[in-house]
């Protein structure tokens, strides 16, 4: 068990916390740019694409 009075414990977990938070951050500020990048690709293509004629 872990004992929350020992400052050492307590330091190793915030700095975890910390690190994770930022891990996560980084990690969904990268996919949202990533998304934007794609849907962007995806409206410059529309126009170029031929119309499908299915008679």
């Amino acid at each position: 068990m872990a004992d929350w009075t020992d400052p050492d414990f307590l330091q190793a977990l915030f700095i975890s916390i910390f690190g994770l938070s930022v891990a996560g951050w980084w990690l969904s500020s990268k996919i949202s740019s990533k998304l934007s990048e794609i849907e962007e690709r995806k409206g410059k293509k529309k126009p170029e694409d031929p119309p499908s004629g299915g008679d």
